[in-house]
């Protein structure tokens, strides 16, 4: 075994769970030569060291192995879903459903800085339900389009959707508001400054 790979284990025996990146640096071998010259596939291949767990990259996925000591069988790759997903949009929605809420998506979009479009697509919401990070709280309706659910902190219950408005329902609601405009304007008719 040769001195590269000495410095290795001693690196992965003082502080195991390292990236590459981090073993190169403080085994003080050049990545390259860490993965090119195949020191890590070596060592694998003699039982030395395994793969211990996987890190993050910055779109929360799981690309980045952490190497051991030891022959243990290799940690599987985890796959990615909404019990362990993790984004940099999550969490600015968090934090502002955090200091805001309850809000709905679109409020979301607009305090945390990202697109509607993105908010609403990326199923980040869903994937804080589903990590009990929010819950829903109540529904909004919308004047057109569907409901849509209010989110706020907390692993509660979330409240179970509306029905929606049968068309009885959205006549009566139609003809009240209609019945209130005409009879505001003509409250605020009395009390306008007659022309003298």
């Amino acid at each position: 075994m040769n001195r590269a790979a000495e410095r290795i284990l001693a690196t992965l025996r003082r502080a195991p769970g390292l990236t590459k990146e981090e073993i190169a640096e403080r085994a003080y071998v050049s990545v390259s030569t860490l993965s090119g010259g195949g020191y890590l596939k070596a060592l694998r291949r003699e039982g030395l060291i395994f793969v211990s767990g996987w890190q993050r990259n910055g779109s929360g996925g799981f690309t980045t192995p952490l190497f051991s000591l030891g022959s243990g069988p290799d940690y599987p790759k985890p796959g990615l879903d909404e019990a362990n997903r993790a984004a940099p949009g999550m969490a600015r929605l968090l934090e502002v459903i955090a200091q805001f809420g309850p809000i709905d998506y679109r409020q979301a979009a607009r305090l945390s800085g990202l697109s509607l479009a993105t908010v609403k697509n990326s199923d980040y919401l869903e994937a804080l339900l589903t990590q009990g990070k929010i819950h829903i709280s109540g529904w909004r309706r919308a004047r057109n389009g569907p409901m849509r659910p209010v989110y706020q902190i907390g692993a509660k219950e979330s409240e179970p959707r509306l029905e929606p408005l049968t068309s009885a329902e959205k006549s009566r609601a139609f003809r009240w508001r209609r019945s209130v405009a005409a009879n505001s304007a003509s409250f605020a008719t009395q009390f306008m400054p007659r022309n003298r």
